[in-house]
């Protein structure tokens, strides 16, 4: 990336629409958008932020593109702290190819794909916790999500991150105090150095442990649905989904490989699985499909369990029994508005708290969506904590907390003071890779190619 280019990108979704975008930042995103832009009533002087109605025209042969809109905004105050031009076309993709040809031939350049945003985190308009997320906003699709990505951008967690840093920060400086200065009888707090990295390690892990629910808001928290053939497992994902996703028939062991899809529970995404009939195999097709259930089983986040209702418990409900002991389990009885015939007494011995649907008549859902959001979500957390969403933060700040815990260690056991100094560098230079402080460049381009071009 050229810092001193001028770029350009459409910054609206390709297709149809009322209105297209164009943006241009850099240098000379004025002088280029002033060459091609006509306006209905002659101006000397453009105000900034101000829009202007006029057309698009190619200055090689005077052909007007579109009647547009355009706004200039002066750096530093724009996103990108330069020089911003964007124009407001209609919003058919011949035009605004149109406009951003004709921009390009005037001297900008085409952007890479985050390189708005890019510019605005190089220039320190934002720093990376924010920049990234810009794109969670953009991808957000439930009301919590887009909740969290907004936190995000207004700096809640780079705040916590800065605060941390400056524990660290002051801890290390007493140290280095000491060693740099040693004839001047410095003295050192060991237990109050001590006492502050036990709280800012405590503080660092409950982040860490706040993945969990933030994963569960921005990726989604996996359920798979188990039974033997036949039990209603895909009408149950069909119901769930309120569409016909999987295929629904009579015939045991219609589905022989997982069926997945996403819904929306209390502002929360659950991809559920459904999944083939446990049961012996009866051919290679069956049997390749039982394998991936059993693979996919220890890796789920919530199973649910389905029994039929109109028939016995028979070896197979207890082979699964078996296969899923020790995993979050939510037996669900199904065919309730049929005559009832299974005994219940091996879930009550184990202390097992089912929800009873019928998935033909569409019958006990809403509990049954209660309670996984209750299973899913167990570890529990409050609105307005710091959630963390993105697992490089959560990984840079787990080998934060291993530097403290090492320095701590170093302490407790005397050794040299240089020792600890160094681990609690390494504690700040993992703590720098959240903010981009200390980043390296790899991790820089792989953030922001996931971008569009035109953010």
């Amino acid at each position: 990336m050229e810092k001193d280019d001028t770029i350009c990108a459409i910054s609206t979704p390709v297709g149809e629409g009322g209105i297209g975008v164009v943006r241009m930042s850099g240098q000379f995103a004025h002088p280029i958008l002033k060459k091609i832009f006509k306006p209905n009533q002659k101006n000397s002087f453009y105000q900034p932020r101000t829009l202007y109605l006029g057309h698009i025209t190619n200055p090689d042969n005077n052909n007007i593109v579109d009647e547009v809109f355009v706004v200039f905004m002066h750096a530093p105050n724009t996103f990108t702290k330069e020089d911003i031009a964007e124009v407001y076309s209609h919003g058919g993709y011949a035009t605004l190819k149109s406009i951003l040809a004709i921009m390009i031939a005037q001297g900008a350049r085409l952007a890479e794909p985050g390189e708005f945003t890019k510019r605005a985190f190089l220039n320190g308009r934002i720093d990376l916790l924010q920049a990234e997320s810009v794109l969670d906003i953009i991808q957000s699709e439930t009301d919590e999500e887009l909740k969290n990505a907004i936190d995000q951008l207004e700096g809640k967690l780079s705040r916590k991150v800065n605060v941390l840093k400056g524990d660290i920060k002051e801890a290390l400086i007493e140290i280095d105090a000491f060693i740099e200065f040693p004839e001047e009888d410095v003295e050192i707090d060991k237990n109050g150095i001590l006492l502050r990295l036990r709280k800012t390690k405590q503080e660092i892990e409950t982040l860490v442990n706040s993945y969990y629910e933030g994963k569960a808001i921005k990726h989604g928290l996996e359920v798979l649905i188990v039974g033997k053939p036949n039990v209603g497992k895909s009408s149950l994902l069909n119901a769930l989904l309120l569409k016909e996703k999987a295929i629904v028939t009579p015939i045991p062991g219609t589905t022989r490989d997982l069926i997945e899809d996403t819904f929306h529970i209390k502002g929360i995404k659950v991809k559920i699985i459904d999944t083939a009939g446990l049961r012996k195999p009866r051919d290679a097709v069956e049997r390749e499909g039982v394998e991936r259930v059993n693979q996919k089983i220890p890796k789920t986040d919530l199973i649910i369990w389905v029994l039929d209702g109109s028939e016995t418990y028979t070896s197979e409900d207890e082979d699964i029994l078996t296969k899923i002991k020790g995993m979050p389990v939510v037996p669900v009885i199904n065919k309730i508005d049929l005559t009832q015939r299974l005994e219940k007494t091996i879930l009550k011995s184990g202390n097992l708290q089912w929800i009873e649907i019928s998935a033909l008549k569409d019958i006990g859902f809403e509990e049954l969506k209660d309670e996984i959001y209750v299973r899913l979500m167990k570890k529990g957390f409050k609105r307005g904590d710091v959630l963390i969403t993105n697992m490089r933060h959560r990984d840079a700040l787990e080998k934060t907390a291993e530097a403290i815990s090492r320095a701590i260690t170093c302490i407790i056991e005397q050794e040299p003071l240089e020792f600890t100094a160094f681990e609690l560098q390494e504690s700040l230079l993992r703590l720098g890779e959240i903010t981009g402080e200390t980043c390296p460049d790899e991790i820089l381009q792989g953030i922001f190619t996931r971008f569009c071009i035109g953010k």
